[in-house]
């Protein structure tokens, strides 16, 4: 070959290969955008380069002239002519539509362009007026230029009091600096993820932006997934070693199959052309060929390995995730949304198909467009190559255009739909109240209206998809048409056989395929890596407490709690607890009152070290609970909270959660013991009765009694009682209370109490405001001290003998409010208190009065009629 046609060949792939490199390199170490460009500059830039195109465009229609004429040219001027046409043009094309770009890739490209056509121009002797030499010499010098001057402008400086609040005001400037928020500028890419209203993925998308900005570029950031490699790599799993080697053959074998099959077709045509004998030989070759493709062949292995790797690294990413947001501390789910968290644990699979994609989807492509314009240069000219390429370009080219000029309706139709799904929700969700105001009709209107605006958006938006997808369909019809004539010239004139046409024809969706996979593969990879950053970001969270490297099993002997200093705040600007100090001897039963908000629960989070104390120390037995492990600390205590959750089972299950091995005659014992066995009894299907989701279908009574014949069952050391009966009837706490005494029976209790009825008989009762202890003792040495205690039951009491926990003053203008003195109370509470006594412990009044709810009322003056 001599040097003009080997400088011809080379010219257009240097300079696309190093503007590729460029955009690669620019990418992956996240380049930001040069400042906007000055106007006139950038457009002299994208002139000079279209002007490099539009000379290959008319020496490639003067070639076409000659060939017309017989007086073809050689072949690598052609080609080169053609080559350069497309690589100068997409440029062009792609500095125009870009507001901000990174020059480093135009300017190496008109670099290497320029250096390469100083030889071609001397070489071209007397020849370099047809080929436009000196145009094209000028043209890259200028760009040089340009480039340099691009390259290193600087922001112009503006009045810091007149630049824009938001970064949409400066967009009619372009002078101007962008204005950023957040860690990256946003841009619009084909098939890029919507920006839709309500974005659920805002977060988790700032976060990758982020990490991306904080690890130098796209290398680094897919590093931090290397953290899964573990889990999904089959290590030690000859199996799953096995399969993953069956899929990397199969993938090798299909990109040749690719070629040999429409080839052994084109062959099998070539031999019936001849018509002298049967062609058995090919046609057998061609099926064996198609077997090993099939799923009845090696496809098939491929695919149960696929499914066996797919599920292996499914079941340990799965297994990791869950096990993990387990182990988070108390703060993590407090704060967390729980669909947030499900979400996460969910998108295990997104890191499966993350890496099946890349390897087995997106890799390939490349090797399949490299092949399939080796193939059609083989079987017929270089001429049916550029054809393709181009139509891969115009091809990607319109799939950016058409996305970005459709995304707006898809916006708007996402958001019609979203309206529409919260509308039958909100209307479903909340049918009692629309049943209650005879809403029907209206929310059916609503929802009606909702559809229809729907169905608008969405004609809308199909529209534009329509139009892409007809598009890209006419693209490809051209395109197929073109290659079509230039095979079937190469027949009829330079004697190729009529099976290469046929080969031609069978590998044509062969390679339509990777350019389809392109323009679908943004969005996809965009939609997994999201994924698969919120699964890292869960990942990545640590318990705020765990067990230290040191810590042992408690030991629990009689179960004595010391609380030694005890400080603690969710928020270090505003402590909870302040200098707790308190011990609870073994088997004592120790209450804390107070009211809502004084930091009681917060105590027993502490306790059971959801929750690491800031300050002071926390002892069971004298082992601090901080140097003994969670397991063992949590083994040791049984827990009936407030508003206890029940599983979706049945009663049986729910009371052996407790203790896995436990029989079914200890759980008959344990009920017994809960007061609740013969309840149970007469439930539809008895203990096989589900209880409904967290328990809905069970009453509050009921499942106060389970969660307590749960802590029977489990027989802890130590028992916490976290205002177990706040919310159910007098009745029914009558038979919590027996269920109480024994379940503290021999055993050190906690408890938190609203109704002080309750705790009556505790060994000691501390009494809590504002994170302090400000009282402590027994039930009678607390009233008899007149303090904040005997305020609390003075209150509940006389409440109670009203029968109503939020009492109004129903009493005449001269009676007694608030307390028993007499005459006007300026300082008395709301509640009134009507001419009686306070009830005391379990004493009931008697005498001539009224009943209201459970007691007797003695002394009730009846109401004038004008009173409500």
């Amino acid at each position: 070959m001599s040097a003009p046609a080997y400088l011809a060949f080379v010219h257009a792939p240097a300079a696309f290969f190093t503007f590729f490199a460029g955009k690669i390199y620019s990418t992956c170490t996240l380049q930001q955008p040069n400042p906007p460009p000055n106007r006139n500059k950038k457009r002299t830039a994208v002139g000079l380069t279209a002007a490099l195109a539009v000379t290959h465009l008319i020496q490639a229609v003067w070639f076409l002239l000659d060939f017309l004429h017989d007086r073809p040219a050689p072949q690598h001027d052609i080609l080169r002519a053609l080559f350069s046409l497309l690589l100068w043009g997409s440029i062009a094309i792609s500095l125009s539509s870009t507001h901000a770009p990174v020059w480093h890739p135009y300017f190496a490209a008109w670099a290497v362009g320029g250096f390469l056509e100083i030889p071609i121009v001397v070489l071209a002797g007397t020849r370099t007026g047809r080929n436009f030499g000196g145009v094209r010499l000028a043209a890259f010098a200028g760009l040089l230029v340009v480039g340099v001057l691009l390259g290193t402008s600087k922001p112009k400086k503006r009045d810091e009091e007149a630049r824009p609040l938001l970064g949409a005001a400066a967009a009619e400037d372009d002078e101007a600096e962008p204005v950023k928020y957040g860690t990256t500028t946003s841009s619009t890419t084909a098939g890029q993820e919507d920006e839709e209203p309500a974005d659920r993925d805002k977060d988790i998308k700032e976060a990758q932006a982020k990490r991306l900005a904080d690890e130098g570029g796209w290398i680094g950031y897919l590093r931090g997934f290397a953290v899964f490699l573990p889990h999904l790599w089959p290590k030690g799993d000859l199996k799953g070693q096995g399969c993953l080697l069956i899929m990397a053959a199969d993938l090798v074998l299909d990109r040749v199959l690719n070629v040999l099959i429409p080839r052994q077709i084109g062959l099998v045509t070539d031999a019936l052309a001849d018509r002298s004998r049967m062609p058995w030989r090919e046609v057998l070759v061609w099926k064996a060929m198609t077997y090993v493709q099939s799923y009845a062949g090696f496809r098939l292995l491929r695919y149960m390995a696929s499914i066996y790797v797919h599920n292996y690294s499914y079941k340990r990413i799965s297994d990791l995730a869950f096990r993990h947001v387990m182990a988070l501390s108390m703060d993590f789910h407090s704060n967390k949304a729980s669909g947030e968290v499900l979400k996460s644990v969910e998108q295990a699979h997104a890191l499966n198909e993350l890496l099946e994609m890349v390897l087995f989807d997106i890799c390939p492509i490349l090797l399949d467009l490299l092949v399939a314009l080796w193939y059609v240069t083989h079987l017929f000219n270089m001429y049916l190559a550029w054809v393709i390429l181009t139509l891969g370009v115009v091809y990607v080219w319109m799939g950016v255009a058409l996305t970005v000029w459709g995304q707006p309706k898809r916006r708007i139709y996402t958001e019609k739909s979203r309206k529409e799904n919260k509308t039958v929700y909100e209307s479903v969700y909340n049918w009692q109240t629309v049943s209650y105001f005879n809403r029907a009709p209206y929310e059916g209107q609503k929802y009606a209206d909702a559809v229809k605006a729907t169905i608008s958006a969405q004609w809308g938006y199909f529209a534009r998809v329509f139009v892409n997808y007809g598009s890209q369909s006419l693209l490809i019809t051209i395109g197929f048409c073109a290659c079509s004539l230039i095979a079937i010239y190469e027949i009829t004139y330079y004697g190729k056989p009529v099976g290469n046409f046929i080969a031609f024809v069978m590998y044509w969706e062969t390679m339509m395929r990777p350019l389809k996979t392109m323009a679908n593969s943004y969005r996809r990879v965009s939609s997994t890596l999201i994924d698969a950053e919120r699964l890292l970001q869960l990942l990545n969270t640590k318990p705020s407490v765990a067990d230290r490297p040191t810590a042992k099993t408690l030991k629990v002997d009689g179960g004595c709690i010391t609380f030694k200093n005890v400080g603690f705040g969710y928020d270090a600007a505003n402590p909870i607890l302040k200098d707790i100090s308190f011990v609870v001897k073994p088997g004592e039963t120790v209450a804390f009152v107070g009211e809502t908000g004084a930091g009681k629960s917060t105590m027993l989070k502490l306790l059971m070290r959801f929750y690491d104390v800031t300050a002071g120390s926390i002892a069971i037995d004298g082992q601090d609970v901080q140097d003994v492990t969670l397991s063992s600390l949590r083994d040791a205590m049984g827990v009936v909270p407030q508003d206890p959750s029940m599983f979706n089972v049945s009663v049986m299950e729910n009371v052996r959660y407790a203790r896995l091995d436990a029989t079914d005659d200890e759980i008959f014992a344990a009920c017994e013991a809960a007061a609740v066995h013969k309840k149970i009894l007469t439930f539809t299907e008895g203990y096989n009765t589900k209880v409904g989701e967290r328990g809905v279908k069970l009453s509050g009574g009921e499942s106060q009694r389970l969660a307590i014949a749960r802590v029977l069952l489990k027989n802890p050391k130590i028992v916490l009682l976290d205002e177990a009966t706040s919310a159910v009837d007098s009745a029914t706490e009558e038979h919590i209370q027996d269920a109480f005494r024994q379940l503290s029976d021999g055993r050190t209790t906690v408890v938190i109490a609203h109704r002080l009825s309750t705790i009556m008989h505790a060994d000691q009762i501390m009494v809590v405001d504002k994170g302090e202890i400000i009282e402590r003792g027994t039930h009678e040495e607390l009233l008899a001290r007149g303090g904040k205690y005997h305020e609390l039951w003075t209150k509940q009491t006389t409440k109670a003998r009203l029968g109503t926990e939020d009492l109004i003053d129903l009493s005449p203008p001269d009676t007694v409010v608030g307390d028993e003195t007499g005459g006007d109370d300026p300082g008395g509470e709301d509640e009134a208190v009507v001419g009686v006594e306070p009830i005391v412990g379990d004493e009931s009044a008697v005498g001539d009065g009224v009943v209201v709810g459970d007691e007797t009322v003695v002394g009730v003056p009846e109401f004038p009629a004008n009173r409500t």
